[in-house]
């Protein structure tokens, strides 16, 4: 009896696709329009725009938001999808690998069709479109009452859906199908052995942790470089060639007049203007007024915007170099210009908050150039000092670690051996010392630094070697493997990920310091950990298919370029159909084809 059935069986999918065959074979149905052009031209092989807005209805069928394929520019990857179906067409001439029209019918009798993508797009885009590796749709072509293939339905969606007769459809469906069995045989050659797929978990799940520290240089920039005006002259002197180079591209900032400025600069805090934004402004304008007063009493405006000022020149006692029209906001401008060497200005309003600013002199021609050749020498010596003082010093700090000391003892030697040059803010003070700006007032600022609200206008201390925002100290990292960021400012972002990978064991210090954005640092491994071989029996299987599958990704990606490069690498696409429609005036933009489930 279940011989019987099986033979019954088979003759009934025989018939049908018999029947389907016939019903569609060549030379049935109707042409394809006269208007069909060109969409893709691969060496004289035109793939046409039928074909194009077949395989772009196919792509966008799940999709129901127009304005992400636009974004992802669906147009363009349809096209290319296309020109690497040819690619992977022709190769298969060249090996042989045909698709028979039973294998075919088979196909379309169960309602799975193919469409193409860019190989490098496929697991991204593919997914974004609901679409498989595979890139396989369904279509319903079974008739609702008997569940079984009905080809009226299949008729009904693919002309509804792509626009084809049922003839051109076969047609295009059987290079799509070509081209998915060249792409399976190109990853059916990718193996993964069961000790590389470990050795890759194993790098992936084992993890370092490190204590660091980084020696930037705007830290000794700010305190430790000295920019006396001697300092700096004699580096010019020595550096003339350089400094000319570089004074050649500046000089346009100075000539023919600059004005020499400080600037006092109180900003609208966010916690403040989380109150509102008159709330925030009037909080803002209480702590220059208080400022104000400072300097109607008699401290110079260098010490009050060393202290007051949320300006980055603060560090500077405001000082804004020479400066000419266009640098500036254009509130502070105004007043800049209008103002007499020595004045000091009312408050000014701006979209930032609010400024004070002191004009200090007015330079023009022979004047202007010195000063601005100073100023580009003073920034030239500056970036060269502060790159030198954290290089020597973070070396100094890694040769003493690795001659025994722990980290923290090597830093704290280095700190106490530093001197802050002595034209700096809070020259004098220690490490660790309270400057004397920061004991005034019975110490009120100590209680605003330990979270206390500071009246408004009240003196902060100026940086010091204690609170310099980029002050070196030995940071832990958080656990990472070995394509980590365990640092996010180094120069090469796995660098410090792959030299802490060739540490040993905890304590085990590098030959050398990793490059940093702004400076240095000295890493030591604190703690390691490996892959488990429980954790590797668990996951075994997932990660074996997992990496399989981006191997074989990557083999795809390769052939597909190769085949690019010697046998289509001339392509043009029609760059009308490559046009993204523009959103409708509702938004929704130009409707998709949707299929039809029929009655």
């Amino acid at each position: 009896m279940n011989r019987l059935s099986q033979i019954f069986g088979a003759a009934i999918v025989i018939a049908i696709a018999v029947v389907f065959i016939v019903q569609f074979r060549p030379n049935t149905g109707p042409v394809q329009s006269a208007a069909s052009t060109c969409a893709v031209e691969v060496r004289g092989s035109c793939i046409s725009s039928v074909e194009f807005n077949a395989s772009r209805n196919l792509l966008a069928m799940r999709s129901v938001d127009e304005n992400r394929l636009r974004a992802m520019g669906y147009r363009r990857l349809t096209a290319e999808g296309l020109y690497e179906r040819w690619l992977l067409n022709e190769d298969a001439k060249r090996l042989g690998i045909t698709v028979s029209d039973d294998e075919l019918t088979s196909e379309l009798v169960a309602g799975r069709v193919r469409v193409s993508l860019p190989a490098d797009k496929i697991r991204q885009v593919g997914y974004a479109l609901s679409l498989r590796e595979d890139l396989i749709r369904y279509l319903d072509v079974r008739n609702r009452q008997t569940k079984k293939f009905d080809s009226k339905q299949y008729e009904k969606q693919i002309r509804a859906i792509t626009k084809m007769s049922p003839t051109d459809f076969r047609d295009y469906q059987r290079k799509e199908l070509v081209a998915a069995r060249m792409r399976d045989l190109i990853r059916a050659r990718v193996r993964v052995g069961e000790n590389e797929a470990f050795e890759q978990f194993s790098r992936e799940k084992s993890t370092r942790t490190l204590s660091y520290v980084r020696f930037d240089r705007r830290f000794y920039g700010d305190l430790v470089v000295d920019t006396s005006e001697k300092a700096v002259q004699a580096w010019a002197d020595a550096n003339k060639e350089e400094l000319d180079k570089a004074w050649e591209g500046r000089k346009a900032q100075y000539l023919p007049e600059c004005r020499v400025a400080r600037d006092l600069m109180v900003e609208v805090k966010p916690a403040e203007a989380e109150q509102g934004p008159e709330a925030g402004k009037a909080a803002a304008k209480a702590r220059i007024e208080a400022a104000v007063q400072r300097l109607k009493k008699g401290e110079s405006f260098a010490d009050v915007a060393r202290s007051a000022s949320d300006d980055p020149s603060a560090a500077r006692g405001g000082d804004l170099g020479c400066v000419t029209k266009g640098r500036l906001s254009k509130p502070v401008e105004d007043k800049l210009f209008a103002m007499k060497a020595g004045e000091v200005s009312d408050i000014i309003e701006t979209e930032d908050g609010f400024h004070v600013i002191k004009l200090e002199q007015i330079a023009t021609d022979a004047d202007a150039e010195k000063i601005g050749r100073l100023e580009t020498a003073r920034d030239l010596y500056a970036a060269h000092e502060s790159e030198r003082l954290a290089a020597e010093a973070a070396k100094q700090v890694l040769a003493a670690a690795a001659g025994g000391k722990s980290l923290d003892d090597a830093l704290a030697a280095h700190l106490a051996q530093l001197a802050p040059a002595k034209d700096k803010a809070g020259a004098g003070a220690k490490a660790g010392e309270q400057p004397a700006a920061a004991k005034q007032d019975g110490g009120k600022d100590e209680a605003a630094k330990d979270g206390g609200q500071a009246d408004p206008g009240e003196a902060r201390p100026p940086y010091t070697m204690a609170n310099h925002p980029n002050r070196p100290t030995v940071e832990t990292s958080l656990p990472f493997n070995v394509s980590g960021s365990p640092i996010t400012d180094a120069r090469d972002s796995t660098e410090a990920a792959r030299i802490a990978f060739q540490l040993d064991k905890p304590g085990d210090l590098p030959k050398d310091v990793v490059a940093l954005e702004n400076g240095y640092a000295v890493i030591q491994l604190k703690e390691k950990t490996s892959a488990s071989q429980e954790q590797w029996d668990k996951d075994r299987e997932f990660y074996t298919a997992a990496m399989r599958a981006a191997k074989q990704n990557d083999a795809l990606v390769g052939y597909i370029r190769r085949l690019k490069s010697t046998i289509g690498s001339e392509v043009k696409y029609d760059q009308n159909l490559l046009k993204e429609s523009k959103p409708a005036d509702d938004g929704s933009g130009e409707p998709l084809p949707i299929e039809d489930e029929g009655e």
